[in-house]
């Protein structure tokens, strides 16, 4: 996607947000699994996203690298329509790769970052459009819950993007 993005956009990973890390996605033949473990937390994104409609999704996950646009949209269920893309740039960390997607964008600060990486908790230390998740419980982590819920609400209200 090249074209400018004027809404906020939520890049998500799913591997520790969407559900626990470590959760088998894939069987021997590459094929997804078909297991309630996998994307258990994504009605609970869901339910925090409606009352923020103008947010879009751009994937941050390895799963882009696994799956087309369409299979990402149809995994999204829910946020589906909401897909803007993935993240096409590199870095050494998954922090890294998402600022030099958000500045090829043009996105400036009219974006938040929901991943479990180790880079992703660090940089929230000092740049609040990161939202770290415990790899364990995701975005089910109330604590998780209310930082993103803040956040979002304040870069809807920010009226720039």
């Amino acid at each position: 996607m090249n074209k400018k993005l004027w809404a906020p956009v939520l890049y998500l990973d799913f591997d520790g947000v969407l559900h626990p890390d470590g959760t088998p996605a894939l069987d021997e033949g590459l094929q997804l699994l078909n297991s309630p473990e996998l994307f258990q937390w994504l009605p609970l994104l869901s339910g925090l996203l409606e009352n923020f409609p103008s947010v879009l999704i751009i994937v941050s996950s390895d799963w882009a690298r696994l799956f087309d646009d369409a299979n990402l949209v149809r995994l999204l269920g829910p946020l589906g329509p909401r897909f803007v893309g993935v993240v096409e740039s590199t870095g050494s960390t998954r922090a890294q790769a998402v600022l030099r997607d958000a500045a090829r964008r043009g996105l400036g600060s009219c974006w938040l970052s929901l991943d479990d990486s180790p880079s992703v908790a660090d940089q929230e230390k000092t740049d609040l459009r990161f939202v770290g998740c415990p790899p364990a419980t995701g975005v089910a982590d109330p604590r998780v819950q209310v930082r993103l819920t803040q956040r979002l609400a304040h870069l809807v209200s920010k009226g720039s993007c």
